[in-house]
């Protein structure tokens, strides 16, 4: 994850105060340089796997492949402000985040809190850090909550914390429109979402705690997924749920995990192969899909050794009973394109701090893709990484 450790202490900047308004302000952020190098099925027509480990971009059999592509970016580099204002009545937090990830600048964060009321767009509430092993790669394992930051109304009150969020965007996951739109140098081509209608904001409630050393949290979603073409429409309730936790088996050794699932969670958990919902005709129903992560960090010298294994698998069972579509072949019986079913991911690095505002770090990644009629391809990304933060 894009150097955990730097979303929970980059705010820890130099404060200025603004006069009459007791207001402090720090300003916070890093610089980033990732190399990337990518080796193994990439799809033909891609140039890597991504900035971020993108599962779209592996080859499948049947499929063109190419290996062997370098990339140097450094589009994650952040940049934020942060103020503090004693209103006398408890104090008011307010932040604004972006950074350069897809080669602009970019809104991360904006919000406000006071008395336990936050508004703005900061992550989903539906979200925790707790079961998360350190990556440099920027969205780190998959099968656990999604790394989403979209606007909302959150109440909290000790442990406990209730939002209602944004349905929009990447919270459906990919399309669900029940099939692809064509092909492009062998690979398939999601259809949009155009008749795609979000009626309700999406409900979650979280609880995250301590008990001793073990470190707990647990989470709950309720939404809704729609359609409305103007002439026909239909909705599913989606629902999911997470628990995670991390426990220091030693002075240096800490280990995490993370269990997720749902039906129709779609984008609310981190590398769904499947859309939340599934069209046929003009019905929809939602689909399940669970994961999960497991790992450890292991501290060495002036740094640490981090490794992390996750999955994510979706049940397509109910809708091939229910007669969609999800291979097709040509008359040669080359593949066309099938839906996803299974993502595995590994990461092992070492992260070097010779100070603490600086990390030099490596990182081997192993990336594999799996479609529901048993094809498969994989990628092995090799990342070095330096990251400067103030």
């Amino acid at each position: 994850m894009a150097s955990l450790g730097l979303v929970m202490t980059a705010q820890a900047a130099h404060a200025l105060n603004l006069g009459e308004l007791d207001t402090k302000a720090a300003l916070y952020g890093y610089a980033k340089l990732d190399m990337l190098y990518d080796i193994g099925d990439v799809s033909g027509g891609s140039q890597g796997v991504g900035d971020s480990i993108k599962f779209s971009n592996i080859a499948v059999d049947g499929q063109q492949s190419r290996s062997g592509f370098s990339n140097l970016t450094a589009n994650e580099s952040r940049l934020g402000l942060k103020t503090t204002t004693d209103t006398g009545k408890g104090d008011l937090t307010t932040v604004i985040e972006g950074d350069f990830w897809g080669g602009a600048f970019r809104l991360r964060q904006a919000y406000g809190r006071w008395n336990g009321i936050t508004a703005g767009q900061t992550w989903s509430n539906f979200h925790t850090f707790v079961g998360t092993t350190e990556t440099l790669d920027f969205t780190g394992p998959i099968g656990r909550d999604s790394v989403l930051r979209q606007a909302q109304l959150r109440y909290s009150t000790g442990d406990l914390h209730v939002a209602l969020e944004d349905p929009s965007g990447a919270s459906s996951g990919k399309s669900f429109t029940g099939g692809y739109t064509g092909t492009a140098n062998g690979q398939s081509i999601a259809g949009l979402d155009v008749d795609r209608k979000d009626s309700l904001p999406d409900l979650s409630i979280r609880y995250e705690t301590r008990y001793g050393d073990l470190r707990f949290s647990s989470a709950a979603l309720v939404r809704e997924v729609g359609f409305d073409d103007g002439t026909h429409s239909d909705s599913a309730i989606g629902w999911g749920g997470f628990v995670a936790g991390s426990y220091p088996l030693t002075s240096s050794l800490v280990l995490r995990a993370q269990l997720t699932g749902g039906e129709g969670i779609g984008g609310y958990m981190k590398g769904n192969p499947a859309p939340a919902a599934y069209r046929l005709g003009d019905n929809l129903h939602a689909l399940p899909a669970w994961g999960g992560t497991l790992g450890a960090t292991l501290k060495v010298g002036p740094g640490a050794f981090n490794v992390a294994y996750s999955y994510t698998h979706t049940d397509w069972g109910d809708a091939i009973d229910d007669g969609l579509v999800v291979v097709n072949n040509d008359a040669s019986d080359n593949f066309v394109n099938a839906y996803d079913e299974t993502y595995q991911l590994v990461h092992l690095n070492y992260l070097w701090h010779p100070v603490e505002q600086v990390t030099y770090g490596i990182e081997i990644a192993h990336a594999q893709r799996k479609t529901v009629d048993g094809r498969d391809g994989a990628i092995t990304r090799f990342q070095g990484s330096a990251i400067y933060k103030f």
